[in-house]
């Protein structure tokens, strides 16, 4: 996998504007100007990899059975240990460790253990999903932008030679639709009954 990460003038050429829309139309200004070159990433995942990094997630999910155990519902009503409440669980094992006889019998100090050292354990796994998490969200982001760039520079190309070309108005209809004001928005709203 390749990244390039580009900053750089480009030459003038025409870009669409978007204008305000009104009176129910999209105007679009075709406008001469420089522009910084906004390629943010420029990389390829080859199906390979993609089935390499499938098969890692597979495995971690496989690795880690509990976290499908617990519903999102759930959740909101445990105890959300944090950071401020992390001293204290180290105090609380201490104890368990240096005074296991002032436990009650019915405390299950094995158990307790488990989920302390499990706790302990997936914290830096959550600190690298995290970021893995955002980094990931930030890519779909950027190449999702540079896409929408490009497809709006192929959109002008259309616009400008759909009575040229053969067939390629239909494109362009299917294409400007995307930018037309709906009309069942304008009269679901205008009339209350």
């Amino acid at each position: 996998m390749t990244i390039k990460r580009s900053r750089k003038i480009s030459p003038i050429f025409k870009k669409i504007l978007f204008l305000p829309k009104l009176k129910n139309y999209t105007f679009f200004y075709f406008l001469n100007f420089t522009i910084m070159d906004l390629n943010l990433i420029s990389a390829t995942l080859s199906t390979e990899d993609q089935e390499i990094i499938n098969q890692a997630i597979k495995t971690i999910r496989e690795k880690m059975p509990f976290l499908s155990a617990i519903q999102k519902a759930e959740v909101s009503g445990f105890f959300k240990v944090g950071t401020s409440f992390q001293p204290f669980l180290e105090l609380a094992k201490q104890v368990r460790d240096q005074y296991p006889e002032i436990l009650p019998g019915v405390f299950s100090k094995d158990e307790f253990d488990k989920d302390y050292l499990l706790y302990k354990s997936l914290q830096p796994i959550l600190q690298q999903v995290g970021q893995l998490n955002e980094g990931v969200g930030k890519a779909v982001v950027a190449v999702g932008s540079d896409s929408m760039d490009a497809a709006l520079e192929i959109y002008a190309a259309v616009k400008q030679n759909k009575d040229k070309v053969a067939g390629l108005s239909v494109t362009y209809e299917a294409m400007a639709a995307f930018f037309k004001k709906s009309k069942v928005k304008n009269q679901t709203s205008g009339s209350v009954g």
